[in-house]
């Protein structure tokens, strides 16, 4: 009876581990599409409307690795906040380690199969969760929500402009 429970438990374990692992692998990195826009279109929106009072700024950084196969182009932003930085690096036990999640990389790339835009970030609310304590309050209600807000409010302007730019074509 005692095997029967120790096999039961270690299968157990098993599958939670292997159900946390599949979790993980496809929730730590989240993905938007932006059909009609480009990846340069964000380029040039990162580097030219990043709202001034919104606590955030980007710039881009050189990335060592090499461009995909098919040629297309990759960009990577760091999103810093420096309030939200701080809340991180203040915490009492994890403020020693809980840095190298800042700054956030946001990449971005055009899908091959559609020319869309595609913005990819660390899913920083899960990470709150899985750190819990200050980092989850500073990840999960800070970081993910105005990075969200900030992609989604330069997708909406580089849709404004190419509209305007549609409507004064002759």
């Amino acid at each position: 009876m005692l095997a029967a429970f120790l096999l039961g438990a270690i299968a157990g374990a098993a599958a939670m581990f292997c159900a946390g692992f599949l979790y993980l692998r496809h929730n730590l990195i989240v993905s938007y599409e932006f059909p009609g826009i480009t990846a340069d279109d964000f380029d040039d929106a990162f580097g030219n409307a990043m709202p001034e009072d919104s606590g955030w700024r980007a710039t881009r950084e050189a990335c060592s690795l090499p461009l995909p196969s098919d040629g297309r182009a990759v960009y990577n932003w760091k999103l810093c906040n420096r309030t939200h930085a701080r809340g991180l690096m203040d915490d009492p036990d994890r403020g020693l380690v809980l840095p190298a999640l800042v700054p956030c990389t946001v990449s971005v790339t055009d899908d091959p199969r559609t020319g869309s835009a595609v913005v990819s970030r660390l899913n920083t609310a899960l990470l709150g969760v899985i750190y819990g304590g200050n980092a989850r309050r500073v990840l999960r209600s800070g970081i993910a929500p105005e990075q969200d807000a900030l992609i989604s409010l330069l997708a909406d302007g580089i849709r404004k402009e190419k509209a305007q730019r549609k409507e004064t074509e002759p």
